[in-house]
């Protein structure tokens, strides 16, 4: 009996304190005091019980018999619970599951690249050869007009159309000084009238001349001489409007309502004959605007005529093929990258569940193996308490004792472990999922890169002159 009890004993000391190692625990001592063992063998013992010729347990044996049984079938059926939520986590560590994801994963990477270069490369295509044709007819313009530099221009007009305002304002705030006499609405009334006067005088100068005057540096002798010479039309026009304004204001201070008609006749008979100084200061102010308006014309674009404007049309197409173009590599590295990126991510995540399952398969076998120590300490228990039992019995009573005392006790019920397999099958599969998996990994790497490559060899037969900066993943 002491043997039982010291072989219990030194079974729990090392056991750990889980929930199924608390179910298993108990104390013997106490155990024997709560079914009252002593107590019940010496009063059997005195009335000779259980009698010599029995075959089988008297009450009181059964009753420890009864409660062991009872405490196996309560630890069978929580070990039962605890296998099938183990077996569940087990079975869905599967890194087969992985695999799906990345494959999947990669098709619709695939796709992307794919949808991504049969959509953009038609509008590149367009772009590409709108910015030929006119990177020809550039060249062509160059060579036939022997060209060599640059073209020359601001990089905005804003500032040459604010200047052309601002003569235009001040013109004709001036010009509204001057016809200010003549008019019943004094300044108000006579900057009515300059405005339409300055709008004439100034715009003339700008757009027409200015354009013109840029014919003087034709290569074509024709054009040089026909902007010579329309410059020498121009400038008696324009000092012959000037000089009609200035008439005008004249009469506009006595006779406004038949100054028109007075200044025309005058203007005919004696151009240069002008009543008040104002009026001469009138005359030079036209002029000198319209002179500024001219070389503020002349030089908002190229000296040369149309090379700006053609310039302006090849940048503006070579800067949205461009931009363009560099959109649609940077999607593209994107997809990449985020391919990458996420394929770094499921190499972990594989790691990790590789991991999980292994400590799910060794808590399954410790479990197992607790469950296992738990219903042999049961047993080895139970025997203890019966030989305790017996022992006692057999000490005060006064017959000998039945021969089934010698005898072990030996449980009546089979206790089923169900799912209690080793798994060493599952370990083993996903063990050589995980030892493939960087290859696998690497094998859907090179389909995205092999697209990848495909892309920039496609863009280089549309763009040979483009240059692939190479950006290398983490």
């Amino acid at each position: 009996m002491k043997n039982w009890a010291n072989k219990i004993k030194k079974n729990f000391s090392h056991r750990s304190q889980s929930d199924l190692g608390r179910a298993c625990d108990f104390d013997l001592e106490k155990l024997a005091k709560q079914l009252a063992v002593e107590g019940k063998a010496t009063q059997a013992a005195e009335n000779e019980l259980p009698a010599q010729t029995s075959t089988s347990p008297d009450g009181a044996e059964r009753e420890i018999q009864s409660y062991f049984e009872n405490k196996m079938a309560a630890i069978n059926h929580l070990v039962n619970a605890g296998l099938c939520l183990r077996n569940t986590s087990i079975a869905d560590t599967n890194l087969q599951d992985e695999r799906a994801l990345i494959s999947n994963h990669t098709e619709h990477s695939k796709l992307a690249v794919k949808s991504l270069m049969a959509r953009e490369f038609r509008l590149l295509k367009q772009l590409k050869q709108e910015l030929d044709a006119i990177q020809q007819e550039f060249d062509a313009f160059q060579s036939n007009h022997k060209l060599s530099r640059t073209a020359h221009y601001p990089d905005s007009q804003i500032l040459y159309f604010a200047l052309i305002l601002l003569f235009w304002l001040l013109e004709s705030v001036g010009n509204g000084y001057f016809f200010a006499e003549g008019s019943e609405l004094g300044l108000l009334g006579g900057i009515g009238q300059a405005v339409i006067i300055a709008a004439i005088n100034i715009s003339v100068a700008f757009f027409m001349m200015g354009w013109l005057f840029r014919y003087k540096n034709h290569r074509s002798w024709g054009k040089k001489i026909a902007a010579y010479m329309g410059f020498l039309i121009y400038f008696p026009c324009v000092v012959g409007f000037n000089l009609l304004v200035a008439h005008y204001r004249d009469y506009f201070a006595l006779q406004p309502e038949e100054a028109g008609v007075l200044a025309v006749q005058r203007f005919i008979a004696t151009p240069w004959q002008l009543a008040e100084f104002n009026s001469w200061i009138l005359f030079f102010m036209g002029l000198l605007f319209a002179i500024f308006a001219l070389i503020d014309g002349y030089k908002r674009d190229d000296a040369y005529p149309s090379y700006g404007k053609l310039h302006r049309r090849l940048q503006v197409v070579h800067e949205e093929y461009d931009e363009q173009r560099d959109e649609v590599v940077t999607q593209i590295e994107e997809v990449r990258q985020d391919f990458l990126i996420k394929l770094e991510e499921m190499k972990h995540m594989v790691l990790l569940k590789h991991t999980r399952l292994v400590h799910l398969v060794e808590d399954k076998q410790v479990f197992v193996a607790e469950y296992e120590q738990g219903m042999a300490n049961f047993h080895a228990a139970g025997n203890a308490l019966i030989y305790r039992y017996r022992d006692i019995n057999r000490r005060f009573r006064q017959q000998p004792a039945p021969v089934y005392f010698e005898q072990d006790w030996q449980s009546v019920n089979s206790f089923t472990l169900r799912g209690g397999h080793d798994d060493i099958a599952v370990v083993e599969q996903q063990k050589q999922l995980f030892s493939d998996f960087p290859q696998y990994c690497q094998q859907r790497a090179n389909e995205i890169e092999k697209l990848y490559v495909s892309f920039f060899q496609q863009l280089q037969l549309i763009d040979p002159d483009f240059k692939q900066i190479s950006i290398s993943p983490d």
